[in-house]
């Protein structure tokens, strides 16, 4: 919706709405606010400034306005979306353009470049020296070195200043794309490393939650009823094993990264895992709906909801068939769980 109503304003001629800090409800706050200044004027997007302050406006069917502020936002855009090759290939297209520019201006003695021992030779006449001599100029202007060996006079000042301005726009670029390439390394090791150390605590806690309900089940061998301090490790651990559903449930719908299969194999196999000693210690504990706490029955609840939706055909992905079948254990286990 705000893409299209984006692209709307610039086809009527707005410039920067992509950076319209007010935002639509403020442009259309301030559309209805100068409806009263009459039918032929809306607010313009390019014409905020800040809060407090009145919103431009201009008259439809008017040419938009384009300040050299808008020109240049353009101009950054456009190179920022450029690779770095061609930036480079750019740059050096300005040296060398530059660099006849000067070989012309002396060739045609409007003043061009000038050394130490006189005017630097340009035109056809000169020969391939006073044309390198140029191109030298040219770099050392474009990297913004300034050796002082030689120095413009006449017009060539004004393009020595252009290509000034322009050579440190694209090595700017060239060094926001290095230093954003890096970052993107960074941070996508670091997301890397996050995912890891997520798989990693999720495998251990299902081992911590298995290891749990096995030492659970050992109070209630031989008791007619279990122990009090057995329903509230019960209690603790699916609490736990719900949160460890969450986690495999979010790596099936909505992965930050798609684990391999070995390691959502492993996952699912202790999830299995847990649900089988889950399901015996049940059996054995005879905890009936009336013996469960409410935080208890909610975690049964929301146990059994994620693994019904984790299945070999309710996964919006294509899975090897072994991993299948562990998701089909799963959501049977599950079934299991809640008729007890």
């Amino acid at each position: 919706m705000g893409a299209q109503a984006v692209g709307l304003l610039q086809e009527l001629g707005y410039t920067d709405v992509r950076h319209y800090q007010g935002g639509l409800a403020e442009w259309l706050e301030a559309k209805t606010s100068t409806a009263s200044a009459g039918p032929e004027t809306v607010p313009t997007a390019h014409g905020h400034a800040g809060a407090g302050q009145a919103v431009a406006t201009r008259r439809i069917g008017s040419l938009p306005r384009v300040g050299l502020p808008g020109r240049v936002s353009r101009i950054a855009y456009a190179l920022a979306d450029q690779s770095v090759s061609r930036l480079f290939r750019l740059w050096l297209e300005v040296v060398v353009a530059c660099g006849v520019i000067y070989w012309l201006l002396g060739a045609l003695s409007f003043g061009a470049l000038r050394s130490a021992e006189g005017p630097i030779p340009a035109g056809v006449s000169s020969g391939i020296s006073g044309l390198l001599s140029a191109v030298y100029f040219s770099a050392v202007t474009a990297t913004s070195v300034g050796y002082g060996d030689i120095v413009p006079v006449g017009l060539a000042r004004v393009v020595a200043i252009a290509e000034g301005g322009a050579g440190l726009i694209l090595f700017g670029c060239l060094v926001s794309k290095f230093v954003s390439r890096r970052q993107e390394q960074l941070l996508g090791e670091t997301h890397r490393i996050a995912f890891e150390d997520r798989l990693g605590r999720v495998r251990t806690n299902l081992h911590l939650v298995r290891t749990e309900l096995q030492e659970t089940a050992r109070l209630c061998e031989g008791r007619a009823e279990p122990p009090p301090q057995a329903l509230a490790r019960v209690e603790s651990a699916s609490m736990i094993f719900v949160g460890e559903l969450h986690a495999v449930h979010d790596l099936l719908y909505r992965p930050e990264r798609t684990p391999g299969e070995t390691e959502l194999e492993a996952l699912l196999a202790g999830v299995v895992s847990v649900f089988r000693e889950f399901t015996e210690l049940m059996a054995c504990a005879q905890l009936k709906p009336g013996d469960r706490t409410p935080a208890f029955a909610a975690s049964l609840r929301t146990m059994t909801r994620l693994a019904r939706e984790i299945c070999g055909d309710c996964v919006p992905r294509e899975f090897a068939p072994a991993l299948k079948t562990w998701m089909d254990q799963i959501q049977r286990l599950a079934g299991e769980v809640e008729q007890i």
